[in-house]
């Protein structure tokens, strides 16, 4: 089943959070407790244009960053709300076969039953805005520079602080159960008459407890930082958190501009004379599935192009980091940092380390014509949910990605233009051997934010669920390409 917290605060988002579209959901209940009022967060720019990157809290407040050092004032209580989500569902059936006289009978039932349940009292948490009108005239920034804010200049990172939360204000029981049962019997009459029967139930019960005091969602405004430094409500992509400060400064950041991971992937794919279907250049840019395919075929093909050996190794390997998200997000810093600056990359511990060991010269520095495609997939991993790089993990194991692929492939390509609501109807034949909400591929669909159907097969697109999509197709994508055989 999927993430039981995942889904409570999906409902809830959509009760509560209005029109605006700016309410952020909690990925993973262990994060609860570390979104908080006037936490400080990162995101990085993203190796994509068609998908923005997680929200990634750096363990700092404002007042980790600001002088005098004080606590922040307490935030405000703007709301309260009580949402209560009860699902029982039951789906019954039978089907009897007579075949022809003397020859016997076959007869079956099935029943599928679901329910879910969930209560939960909550409030809003509010920086009013006056609040930060008189930090920013009172208190300054940090001299010298706090050493993880100075990490983030580095990388080029935008910085964030979170201005509202959506908190529960008791203990919250999330109880999810499914149950299957069926049976079956046949007569097959003659010299010696034939008779069977059988029985099967299999049910699945899942109980989560969030904790009071934990946030489910949270707004957050850009942190800008220059001689002084300020917030800006209204998010804007372009502007950005670290203004140069000197000349050299401003060469890094002009630097960081520079590298194109895209362009980067292109060019390697010309020396190699392996692309075919090149890549569009940004002004010609198209933000299509054609537009999509052409990104992602570029990583893909030069995965493929690797030896088999080293192939499997960064398979296992990335099988292994799917299911350690801090892992996962140190990695693509790292590569992040190592691809915009040049400099050498300082070892990691765990699988990321054995990742970035396949990366790397004996001198530190990176391989550009390796690292641009994995650091696009690792950007790809991180906008997925825990759930979804959970169930990637297993299909690592199995043959199923590749079917997997198509289908959002088909996807994308039948939901053009994505900026509109629209139904996909899935082709049996893209469909795996179940299809039911217990069913693997539609889980990593309905994470994506699609709402899916039993019968007929179909997807219903939100132009809301465009970058996560996105980005398992690209996922999908580029495991394939690791895992594919030698022609």
């Amino acid at each position: 089943m999927p993430s039981a917290f995942e889904k409570v605060v999906k409902s809830v988002i959509q009760e509560v959070g209005g029109s605006r579209g700016d309410l952020i959901p909690v990925d993973c209940l262990r994060n609860s407790t570390r979104f908080k009022p006037y936490s400080l967060l990162s995101r990085r720019l993203s190796s994509s244009w068609f998908w923005k990157p997680r929200y990634i809290c750096v363990n700092l407040s404002i007042k980790d960053i600001l002088e005098p050092s004080a606590p922040e004032p307490e935030p405000e209580c703007i709301g309260h709300f009580q949402v209560s989500d009860v699902i029982d569902g039951n789906i019954q059936g039978s089907v009897a076969a007579f075949l022809p006289i003397g020859e016997g009978k076959i007869s079956g039932e099935a029943a599928v039953s679901d329910s879910a349940s969930a209560s939960m009292s909550m409030c809003i948490l509010h920086v009013n805005p006056k609040t930060w009108d008189i930090m920013e005239r009172e208190r300054h920034l940090q001299q010298p520079e706090n050493t993880i804010l100075q990490q983030l200049r580095r990388r080029g990172d935008d910085v964030f602080v979170i201005t509202e939360v959506l908190q529960t204000k008791e203990e919250v029981q999330i109880t999810q159960s499914h149950s299957q049962e069926g049976s079956g019997q046949f007569t097959l009459p003659g010299a010696s008459c034939f008779k069977g029967e059988g029985k099967g139930h299999r049910s699945r019960k899942k109980m989560v407890t969030i904790p009071a005091g934990s946030v489910l969602a949270f707004r957050v405004a850009k942190l800008l930082i220059g001689s002084t430094w300020g917030i800006h409500h209204i998010l804007d992509e372009k502007e950005r958190t670290f203004e140069p400060s000197s000349d050299h400064r401003r060469g890094v950041d002009q630097e960081h501009h520079s590298f194109n991971l895209l362009a980067a992937l292109h060019s390697i794919g010309e020396k190699l004379k392996f692309m075919s279907d090149g890549i569009p250049e940004e002004e010609e840019f198209r933000e299509d599935f054609q537009g999509l395919y052409a990104e992602v075929k570029t990583g893909s093909l030069q995965l493929g192009n690797l030896e088999m050996e080293l192939r499997q190794q960064l398979l296992v390997d990335i099988g292994r980091i799917l299911q350690d998200q801090p892992s996962l997000e140190a990695l693509e810093a790292s590569l992040g940092q190592g691809l915009c600056s040049g400099e050498q990359v300082e070892p990691l511990d765990g699988p990321a380390g054995c990742i970035l060991e396949c990366l790397v010269l004996d001198s530190g520095e990176l391989v550009l014509e390796l690292t641009a495609p994995i650091f696009y997939l690792l950007g790809a991993l991180n906008v997925l949910s825990e759930t979804q790089r959970q169930l990637l993990a297993k299909a690592l194991e199995t043959t199923v990605l590749s079917k997997q692929l198509e289908l959002v492939e088909h996807i994308l390509e039948q939901s053009t233009p994505w900026q509109e609501q629209s139904s996909v109807s899935l082709p049996s034949g893209l469909l795996c051997d179940s299809w039911d909400e217990e069913a693997p591929t539609w889980v990593l669909l309905e994470e994506c934010g699609l709402r899916v159907q039993v019968e007929p097969p179909q997807v219903h697109w939100e132009p809301t669920s465009q970058g996560p999509t996105c980005a398992l197709y690209a996922s999908l994508a580029l495991l394939s390409s690791l895992g594919q055989k030698p022609h």
